[in-house]
């Protein structure tokens, strides 16, 4: 890959995961869980990574742009098992946008009530979909709801 292709590249992630973590702002709430640790990884090409207490991470780029990327799901969630017994599969999930994701219950009904919904497996309090990339919250909804009938 040339260094042209590489700089387009990297300034084409960096805008893409600011322009997501500028739209999920106000929806992250302000609460604190009092860990304040970071782990740093090297990544190569100068890239670190590094993973903030709060559940995002970080990325420093080898020229110095840093990039966030909060909404991976954790590796016990990658190909988990949903309460319906769908397997997430992390090649063939839908983008919270293309299924109107919301941070509240719609009509009472909620993911942590649907069948593609995966409970919190790390203590954090939320979950994953298995239809549906990043990390979900139990309260949230989204056009993809099945109740799920267990």
């Amino acid at each position: 890959m040339s260094n042209q292709t590489s700089r387009t590249r990297r300034r084409f992630l960096h805008l893409t995961g600011v322009s997501a973590l500028t739209g999920l702002a106000g929806c992250g709430g302000g609460g604190g869980d009092g860990n304040g640790g970071e782990t740093e990884t090297a990544m190569g090409d100068g890239e670190t990574e590094t993973a903030m207490g709060d559940g995002e991470t970080e990325t420093t780029m080898g020229d110095g742009e840093t990039t966030a990327a909060s909404d991976e799901v954790p590796e016990e969630y990658v190909t988990a098992t949903s309460l319906g017994g769908t397997q997430r599969d992390p090649d063939g999930l839908s983008s919270k946008e293309s299924v109107n994701y919301q941070s509240e219950p719609n009509e009472g009904n909620q993911c942590s009530g649907c069948q593609f919904y995966i409970e919190d497996k790390n203590g954090d309090g939320m979950g994953a979909c298995a239809i549906v990339e990043g990390l979900i919250a139990p309260d949230a909804w989204c056009a993809s709801y099945v109740a799920y009938e267990g």
